[in-house]
């Protein structure tokens, strides 16, 4: 039990769920919602001035991953807890999140009504414990590399560029790049890019 309440503060971008989640946890004596934020730049403006114990940070916003900007959020100050919230629950983004510097990974779909104790164990326990890392990703039943996912997303970000332009973003060759487009055609049993992307994007391997 702390002495004072853990100040919390909520980015998603979904104004209502913001709300939500702050009037279920403010009940509670031991939490104190301070702020919310629906921008990642406000977010951002913030956390580098202000004191907070543990930010409550929703992976997915609007189509860009919070998790590539943990570093600028915490540019300014690194002594408060991170709680990644997410509806995308499997373990390519859960070991992208810990990688990042997430303290706690909790799916959207579990149930909340337990969340106060998730904060408080994160706020507590220093010790953060870390996934097994590994060079292959289990998605159902699929299996990736990870230089097959970074091809994949790539795809995704760079869908304006042609072969030779991403191949150099890359660091690969054209002939590489085809041949991993090949191979994930092949594990994906899809037959052209739009496709691969919209499998992607439905896997959660890519936040659209």
């Amino acid at each position: 039990m702390t002495k004072t309440p853990i100040r919390i503060v909520i980015a998603d971008d979904n104004r209502f769920f913001c709300d939500a989640l702050k009037d279920s946890l403010n009940v509670h004596s031991e939490l104190n919602v301070t702020n919310t934020f629906i921008t990642l730049k406000e977010l951002i403006a913030f956390t580098n001035y202000q004191n907070l114990d543990v930010l409550i940070l929703d992976v997915n916003f609007n189509g860009t991953c919070s998790l590539d900007f943990i570093d600028k959020i915490k540019k300014g100050n690194n002594h408060f807890r991170i709680i990644a919230l997410t509806t995308m629950n499997n373990n390519f983004i859960k070991e992208k999140a810990i990688h990042k510097g997430v303290d706690v990974f909790v799916g959207k779909d579990e149930d909340l009504q337990n969340f106060k104790d998730v904060i408080l164990n994160c706020f507590v326990h220093q010790s953060i414990k870390k996934v097994k890392t590994s060079s292959k990703i289990n998605i159902d039943n699929y299996t990736f590399t990870k230089r097959k996912l970074e091809i994949l997303q790539a795809l995704f970000l760079h869908s304006d560029k042609n072969e030779k332009e991403l191949s150099a973003i890359l660091h690969i060759t054209e002939s590489s790049l085809k041949s991993h487009k090949r191979e994930l055609f092949e594990i994906t049993n899809t037959k052209s890019t739009p496709e691969l992307i919209k499998f992607g994007i439905q896997k959660s391997l890519i936040i659209a």
